[in-house]
This record gives C-alpha cells, sequence and structure tokens, in this order.
C-alpha cells in the first residue's frame, strides 16, 4: 500500500489542532489531494496522521462565522468555532487580510512511536504511508544522498521557506536549480533569508544589518552610512544580471555578465553582496587568471551605481570556509583606505567610477541570525513575527547560531 501523505509545519498551531482537530491555512495554497495530512512539531516530530472530512473557506475576523458555518453539523462547527477563538488568543492569524482554507480533520492512526523527519524541511513536503507505519523513528524526504554524502531534494522547492513559487524560479536555469536542491546550497540560504527579509518591515532590520554588514571597525571605510532613518525606494534583487564595464570589453576577450548574488539599493547607495556558506572565493576568470569574484564584483558593482555610493561585502560562514575570501577584502580594504592608486592597479582599465567605492567588508550568516531574533523580539506584526521565527529556527537547522554573551 502506497498512498502519499502530507506533511506541514505546524510548530505554532500543534497544540489546537490537535485539541479540536481543525487545521487552517490563508487561502489559496498550492496543496495536492493526499488521504492522508500530517503535522508537524518543533524539530519535525510527528504524532498523528489525519485525513480531511470537510473544509470550508472563511474570514475568521470579517465574516459571520455562524451563517458560514450553518451547513455544517453542531459538533464541527462548534470544533471550528473553538479553534477560532484559542487560534487568536494564541498564534493568531498571520495574514489578517486573506481568507483560510479551514480543514475539518479525522483521526486515522495516531503513532506512538513519534517518527521524526530526517531533515526538517521549511515547507510542505510529501510522504509515502509506508514511511510511518513502518515503526521507523526516522523519515526521509524525498531525494538522495551524493556520493559525497550531501543530500539533495527532488525538488529544488523543498529547499525553500518562502515564496517557492516566482516566477524568477520558472525561467531560472538547470545548473541554478540544481544547486538549490543541497543542503549546502548558499542559493537557498541566499533565497531564504533575502526574501524573508522583504517580508518584514525594515524598521526592525536595516540599521542592524547595514551596522553589521557595512558599519563595522574589522575593516576600514571611507563612509559610513547613517542608519537614523530608512532610505526611499529601498530594494533588494537576488541574482541581478549585470554586464561588464565597457571598458573592460574594449580590452581583451569579452567577459559574459555577471550574477550578482544580492543588491540592496536606494537612491543614495549599492550594496553587492557575494554570499557564501561552505565555500570560498573563485579566484580568476576564463580570461583573467587575477580577476577574482571580488574584484569581479567591485567592477561591475560599481559601474552599476554610477553616481551612488557602493559598498561591497563578502557574506561568510566562518573564517575557515571562506580564508581566500578574508585575505582578498582585508587586502583590497586597506590598499582603498591607504594607498587607493594600488587599488586601482587592479581594475586598470577603469577610468571613471571608482571614486564611488566607499568600503569593502566581510560580516556573516550568524549576524543575519542575530538580525531575525531581534525581528521575532520586537516586531509587531504577527505575520512578520512568524517570518522572522521560521527563517531563524532553519538557521539553527543549519548549524548559523547567534553568538551568546
Amino acid at each position: 500500500m502506497c498512498q502519499d501523505v502530507l506533511t506541514i509545519p505546524a510548530s505554532g498551531t500543534i497544540k489546537i489542532i490537535s485539541e479540536h482537530s481543525i487545521h487552517a491555512y490563508p487561502h489559496p495554497m498550492p496543496f495536492k489531494d493526499k488521504p492522508f495530512v500530517a503535522f508537524r512539531e518543533t524539530g519535525g516530530y510527528i504524532e498523528k496522521l489525519y485525513s480531511v472530512s470537510n473544509q470550508v473557506v472563511l474570514h475568521p475576523t470579517r465574516d459571520d462565522l455562524h451563517s458560514k458555518l450553518a451547513h455544517l453539523d453542531q459538533e464541527t462547527r462548534k470544533r471550528i468555532l473553538t479553534y477560532i477563538q484559542d487560534r487568536k488568543k494564541g498564534f493568531g492569524f498571520e495574514k489578517p487580510e486573506s481568507d483560510y482554507m479551514f480543514w475539518v480533520l479525522k483521526e486515522e492512526k495516531e503513532l506512538s512511536h513519534r517518527p521524526k523527519l530526517k531533515h526538517n524541511t521549511p515547507g510542505h513536503v510529501y510522504f509515502n504511508y509506508e514511511d510511518f507505519i513502518s515503526g521507523n523513528k526516522i523519515i526521509s524526504k524525498k531525494g538522495k544522498h551524493t556520493t559525497s554524502g550531501v543530500f539533495e531534494y527532488n525538488d529544488f522547492r523543498d529547499n525553500l521557506l518562502i515564496d517557492k513559487y516566482n516566477p524568477i524560479l520558472q525561467s531560472m536555469r538547470s545548473m541554478k536549480t540544481k544547486h538549490l536542491r543541497s543542503e549546502n546550497s548558499e542559493d537557498a540560504i541566499t533565497w531564504n533569508v533575502f526574501k524573508s527579509l522583504q517580508q518584514i518591515n525594515p524598521v526592525y532590520w536595516y540599521p542592524e544589518l547595514i551596522s553589521k554588514g557595512i558599519n563595522q571597525t574589522s575593516f576600514p571605510l571611507k563612509k559610513q552610512i547613517d542608519t537614523n532613518q530608512i532610505p526611499n525606494k529601498l530594494d533588494i534583487k537576488l541574482w541581478q544580471s549585470i554586464k561588464p564595464p565597457e571598458t573592460l570589453l574594449k580590452k581583451g576577450p569579452a567577459e559574459g555578465a555577471t550574477e550578482v548574488d544580492v543588491i540592496i539599493e536606494c537612491e543614495e547607495f549599492v550594496w553587492v553582496i557575494e554570499a557564501k556558506y561552505k565555500s570560498d572565493i573563485s579566484t580568476g576568470t576564463t580570461h583573467d587568471k587575477e580577476r577574482n569574484q571580488i574584484l569581479r564584483n567591485i567592477d561591475v558593482g560599481s559601474n552599476y551605481a554610477e553616481g551612488r555610493d557602493f559598498y561591497f561585502s563578502l557574506l561568510i560562514l566562518d573564517d575557515k570556509s571562506s580564508s581566500k575570501g578574508i585575505a582578498a577584502v582585508e587586502k583590497y580594504s586597506r590598499e582603498l583606505t591607504e594607498d587607493v592608486s594600488q587599488f586601482e592597479d587592479h581594475l586598470k582599465h577603469r577610468t571613471v567610477g571608482l571614486f564611488n567605492l566607499q568600503g569593502l567588508t566581510v560580516f556573516y550568516w550568524r549576524d543575519l541570525a542575530a538580525i531575525f531574533k531581534s525581528c521575532i523580539d520586537q516586531v509587531e506584526d504577527e505575520f512578520e513575527k512568524m517570518i522572522a521565527t521560521r527563517v531563524f529556527n532553519w538557521l539553527g537547522d543549519k548549524e548559523i547560531h547567534i553568538e551568546l554573551g
């Protein structure tokens, strides 16, 4: 017997789901109809298998709930109404403007062995029924381990926390989506972190992000950024393709466009971030063995910024994983502030444009984890708090923890 089970993370509402046998989620969601559904606690543990015996779409704060539920039996109406009351008291409805799908659940099987997901996926994922009734305490997601022991999802979307059906993902080249499938994918971390930031009011993260990423003391700066006011038209872009300056193209063999990991920009400045997880920078290109990944990002980024101030940062897991990148940033930062002509020798084709380069820095994924922890503690909107909590916990699963003390 091979029947699919839809599993859904529900650490914030698992208690009231179990008490009322009701589950609600913002409508619509791209769930496939499956015979069984299971809800994952913190850590990925699962205690029960349910089926969906009925469903109804409601707006939990606007609708006349009694009239909307009139077609249901009295016991089911009571379960839904008490579920709504209890959820308002605790986790809340994270999208106050949205309708919600309410599932009326029927308990099909209690899992006394409390199986746990081997790799706790950030979103919903499907498993075989046999995985749950086998008695095994570990359930594996749909995927496989490479010869080097790294887990790869069959579907890259299972590695994404948020916005997993964004149209940009549909147009990505196959090699990019292949990289997104890996549990060590720096692309997946980049997407999950910065797409989550876009869903949170920048008042709660912008000053700390600038302070940790740019206005730090480890590397000398020519100019700091004022964090007292959130810039107008603040924008975050991922994997923007930027052509090299025309002066480089005229110099020799054509270099292709650079895919910049992260661009944070506004009317006053452009900040380019090269994101690494468990890897180091590339030290050269096909046409120039001395043109490392940092120089390439600085070149295309400062040219893209035009008259705006420009900053570059290397975002890494730890010093050991990206030692070449750290050494390069340290060297260029020192040259930029102590002998700018020495730095400009690395980019001799540039006749104008490097005047806008104001700083080069290194910061860490743990800095982002700390920012999300601050958001959890400070944001007032429940949906934003949920986004921050989810990515903070996911970063913890990636062994990215905030520094204590």
